[in-house]
């Protein structure tokens, strides 16, 4: 089996090839000629190993990376990386009525996070007009919040102000490497054909901006088949990113399969406890426990496709989570624990998202 050498293994061995095959009493201890040389190439042999090691790993999806995990996946599974997108707002534009606003003006926010209008604009009686645009930088930084988008940076004949009275949404980051990993892990291992369970994860995957999905076969009766899907922060996803997915899977499912593709039904998990110990942070206990759910309960593990399976949120767990980050959650011990007033374990159905709702201190 390959394994990579340190440069004193392979001076080792360079040493006695020399011995054995030298002609004359040359000595080859340090500081002298020969020394040097085969020191030398020794460092240059450590550096060839490395490189093998790392073309070793590169082949293999479970440890490969960058490009080359690209490589494999479209091999493999004829899987490609989701590239990154770009946010949507809808944008309030003032000024004359009856000014057209150019599709492709820009305006900003204060930090020069720019977005471009996608079509032509008319600026109505009442001086103002709603304008959708997009973010020119990709990625999740175009994600800004309500009432930030307030730049003109080149004038535009007859407009005075802007603003967006929604936060900007749908820009997410290029696929990560884990991400894509578990992709291609999933579409070799499992036995994606005809149209079944995992042919719908597959496709619904596929589209930039989803984090995970559950496919609910049947669920309303022969052919009928939801697609409840979350986004790439495994939040609720935006009615856009819903089309995105329809729009996708419509193109490769199979003839007269009526699917239907939702966001989840937000199921509120509310936390009241006593410190008895610590400090205790509200915000920290919520972070934590949401970080949880997240990774949990609406996974990425598709291994079980009975999607149609409820969840148990275990009342013992949530108390172990929260001891167990006592460094942020400033929780060291309580009493008196409720979750949604009681002490029982929460059923979170298959189509359920569960979300931290309230989390109170007392």
């Amino acid at each position: 089996m390959f394994e990579a050498e340190t440069r004193e293994t392979i001076l080792q061995r360079l040493k006695e090839y020399f011995d054995e095959y030298k002609k004359t009493d040359v000595s080859a201890v340090e500081g002298t000629f020969s020394f040097d040389t085969l020191a030398a190439n020794a460092k240059e042999f450590e550096k060839a190993y490395a490189e093998m090691d790392l073309m070793m790993d590169a082949v293999f999806p479970q440890v490969s990376w960058g490009k080359y995990l690209d490589y494999l996946g479209e091999e493999l599974a004829g899987i490609t990386r989701r590239a990154a997108t770009s946010a949507k707002v809808t944008l309030t534009i003032s000024g004359t009525a009856g000014v057209t606003v150019p599709a492709g003006s820009i305006f900003a926010t204060e930090g020069n996070t720019n977005f471009t209008t996608d079509d032509v604009a008319v600026i109505g009686d009442d001086g103002t007009v709603a304008a959708d645009a997009t973010a020119q930088a990709s990625g999740s930084g175009g994600n800004v919040s309500a009432g930030t988008i307030t730049k003109t940076p080149v004038s535009i004949y007859g407009v005075s102000s802007v603003t967006n009275t929604a936060a900007a949404h749908d820009g997410y980051e290029e696929e990560t490497d884990d991400a894509l990993r578990d992709r291609i892990l999933f579409a070799v291992r499992q036995p994606a054909t005809s149209g079944n369970v995992y042919h719908y994860v597959e496709w619904a995957t596929a589209v930039s901006g989803v984090g995970a999905v559950k496919v609910l076969p049947l669920w309303n009766g022969n052919g009928t088949v939801k697609i409840v899907v979350v986004d790439a922060n495994k939040n609720t996803p935006s009615d856009d990113l819903l089309q995105n997915v329809r729009d996708y899977v419509a193109e490769y499912s199979p003839i007269g399969a009526t699917v239907t593709v939702v966001a989840p039904t937000i199921k509120t998990v509310d936390i009241s406890l006593k410190v008895t110990k610590g400090t205790g942070d509200a915000d920290a206990i919520k972070a934590v426990l949401t970080k949880y759910f997240k990774e949990n309960v609406f996974g990425t593990n598709y291994t079980d496709t009975d999607f149609n399976k409820s969840v148990t949120i275990s009342y013992a767990q949530i108390g172990r989570i929260i001891l167990d980050n006592a460094s942020s959650t400033g929780v060291e011990d309580y009493e008196n624990m409720t979750v949604n007033d009681g002490t029982e374990n929460i059923v979170v159905n298959a189509d359920n998202l569960p979300v931290i709702g309230t989390v109170t201190l007392t």
